[in-house]
């Protein structure tokens, strides 16, 4: 269950391409990821993806999944995809890999005049590779739950397919099955209109003034990493400085909270996001409710309370069975290993001819 060693091609390297981060696999279950801030730098996209690739060696063939295409320095989705799968064969010429595929929603490998002649086909596509990969890992039918530092993905999954007829994230929405929480990037703002201070209930200031990760950093759930700016206000990420994000929510700074304060903003920030991702697992199929399959570093965030009371839940981590730092970047490990079991069915039916 779950094999990340067998290599049953050489050299493939699986990449997850997102709007803030790149995340990457080989089929053999190496694995890194960098952050990436596509609505600022879409143009370095090729030269990253080298210095990405340059850390595994040589490799045979890509197999890239993308989310980037929905950032805002693209004017829509199909100019972000072309931008995408371009830099994408552009940078793995680079490295001297001339075979490179792309997963499209429809479960299938695509090659890049096949994307630029129809790019809506891997647009946001990395969920359901996951999913097609799980599926064929696991008992089900299932949920697979995916939370991450920007999304949550709720996905029905039953043998060997991914049972969901959503394609589109507007079709998914819709459905509940994306939810537009994360445990890094989304803004408080978005999920809270009062928070707790001393006995009052105070009205937030609609700005992007604290995240999530901010949450995180207040509870304990994350480590600090000073040198890390990538915040709301491009200070660091320290509990001192969440502190002071998380305090002009509500019109104050530093100087009037504590940290019990902020403990108790940030957990009725994580409450709320809870309770929004919960109403929409609840909101799937009954059949597929009673297991879940659980990805992403930031899913413990907001289901820990419902997991405390999921007896009847049948629970299993994807960080258990691959590791913590394979689980993170799952969609790109998913695509690696899709593309090796795809090609050796086509080895395996021209041999049978």
């Amino acid at each position: 269950m779950f094999d990340t060693g067998s290599r049953l091609a050489a050299g493939v390297l699986g990449f997850d391409i997102g709007g803030a981060n790149i995340k990457a696999a080989t089929d053999s279950g190496q694995s890194d990821s960098i952050f990436f801030p596509m609505w600022q730098r879409p143009h370095d996209l090729a030269e990253s993806l080298v210095a990405i690739a340059r850390t595994f060696g040589p490799s045979d063939c890509w197999a890239v999944t993308m989310t980037g295409e929905m950032a805002d320095a693209f004017f829509d989705r199909q100019i972000g995809v072309k931008h995408i799968a371009k830099q994408a064969v552009v940078a793995a010429a680079e490295v001297g890999c001339n075979d490179v595929v792309f997963y499209s929603v429809a479960g299938r490998f695509l090659t890049i005049d096949e994307v630029l002649a129809d790019p809506d086909q891997v647009a946001s596509a990395n969920w359901h590779a996951l999913a097609n990969w799980v599926a064929q890992e696991i008992d089900s039918p299932a949920l697979l739950i995916d939370i991450g530092s920007t999304t949550t993905d709720i996905i029905p999954i039953s043998p060997a397919i991914v049972s969901t007829p959503s394609q589109t994230d507007f079709d998914r929405l819709v459905a509940s099955e994306l939810v537009y929480i994360g445990g890094g990037r989304t803004p408080v703002c978005a999920l809270v209109s009062q928070l707790p201070f001393r006995g009052k209930n105070v009205p937030v200031m609609r700005e992007v003034f604290a995240t999530t990760d901010d949450c995180a950093l207040v509870l304990g759930w994350c480590n600090e990493s000073p040198e890390d700016r990538m915040t709301s206000d491009g200070g660091p990420r320290t509990i001192a400085a969440a502190i002071n994000r998380l305090a002009r929510m509500i019109g104050l700074d530093h100087r009037g909270i504590t940290l019990n304060d902020a403990h108790a903003i940030a957990s009725s920030v994580v409450d709320s996001a809870s309770a929004i991702i919960t109403a929409a697992i609840a909101s799937q199929p009954l059949s597929h409710r009673n297991r879940w399959i659980l990805s992403g570093h930031t899913a413990e965030y907001f289901l820990s309370a419902s997991l405390a009371r999921s007896s009847s839940i049948r629970i299993e981590r994807l960080a258990d069975r691959l590791g913590p730092e394979l689980s993170r970047v799952g969609p790109a490990l998913a695509c690696a290993k899709l593309l090796v079991k795809s090609r050796q069915q086509l080895q395996t039916a021209g041999a049978a001819r």
